[in-house]
């Protein structure tokens, strides 16, 4: 029976751990996000943001409402069935940069 529950509360404490980072990696986002050109990116804690004019990433020409979800230290932006991955790091909690394919960045920065 004590092997029994060690193995539940393991197995309890594995999941929350892994559920926390998820979290914690998600809300990172979370909050409006300025380009030193103008644009914004606004994401929003249910999954969905609004771009407007964001610049240099040809790939993220898409402005207006869109979903987004992240995994693998990828984001990818979704309207309908088309979407754009790009790879996005935090070097700082106030700073989010997104690269393309072709090593074009984008640094935004928390307002």
């Amino acid at each position: 029976m004590k092997k029994t529950y060690l193995l539940i509360g393991t197995l309890l404490i594995v999941g929350i751990v892994f559920l926390s980072g998820c979290v914690d990696e998600k809300s990172k986002f979370v909050g409006t996000w300025n380009f030193s050109g103008g644009g914004t990116i606004v994401f929003n804690n249910d999954g969905t943001a609004v771009i407007t004019d964001i610049g240099p990433l040809a790939d993220l020409a898409v402005v207006g409402s869109v979903t987004y979800s992240l995994a693998n230290q990828k984001i990818t932006f979704s309207i309908g069935s088309v979407g754009v991955t790009l790879d996005y790091s935090f070097p700082d909690s106030n700073t989010l940069i997104l690269t393309n394919n072709a090593g074009l960045s984008l640094t935004l920065v928390k307002s």
